[in-house]
């Protein structure tokens, strides 16, 4: 096993720069609050635009290689962050929100226990309905630009550390 499960899709992560890495996915606003005449708290938003924003942090040693990385660059994601989605009782499949990284798909009962499946594409297949409802988690593919980047080193300490900020395309 390499020091993470962090892909990045067009820089490197050279030895002793992405041990401890931390990632955080947030959704991006598609809409705004407001308040109805009568008080109420209502949320207006349009449904075609779900997408997310993610800030990933490392401390370790070295940086990565930051060519190809730039504020507007496009950059492919292999999340740390696992996603989660349901298979309903009485369902065979589910299409995944977001492309998976390869041998990243988990198919699990309430309980914990594996459940066998065939993935094809972006769509998960059990070979049997079951009563209950059936958990698949995924380390998603993202398509994203780079927002903002930050690199630091201590000198003394001989330690580094580095974010990344980006958005979903």
């Amino acid at each position: 096993m390499g020091e993470t499960n962090l892909i990045l899709g067009v820089a490197g992560l050279p030895p002793e720069s992405a041990r401890n890495c931390t990632q955080e996915l947030s959704p991006i606003p598609n809409g705004e609050f407001k308040k109805s005449i009568n008080g109420d708290l209502l949320f207006l938003e349009t449904n075609e635009r779900k997408r997310y924003k993610s800030i990933i942090s490392c401390k370790d040693i070295n940086s990565p290689i930051i060519e190809g990385i730039w504020v507007g660059s496009q950059l492919s994601v292999g999340c740390i962050q696992n996603l989660w989605q349901v298979i309903n009782p009485g369902e065979l499949k589910l299409r995944l929100i977001r492309p998976a990284v390869d041998g990243s798909v988990c198919v699990v009962n309430n309980l914990g226990d594996a459940i066998p499946f065939r993935l094809t594409d972006d769509e998960v297949e059990l070979s049997k309905t079951f009563g209950d409802k059936i958990f698949v988690c995924f380390r998603p593919w993202l398509i994203m630009k780079v927002i903002n980047f930050s690199l630091e080193t201590d000198e003394w300490n001989m330690s580094g550390g580095w974010k990344l900020f980006l958005e979903e395309i």
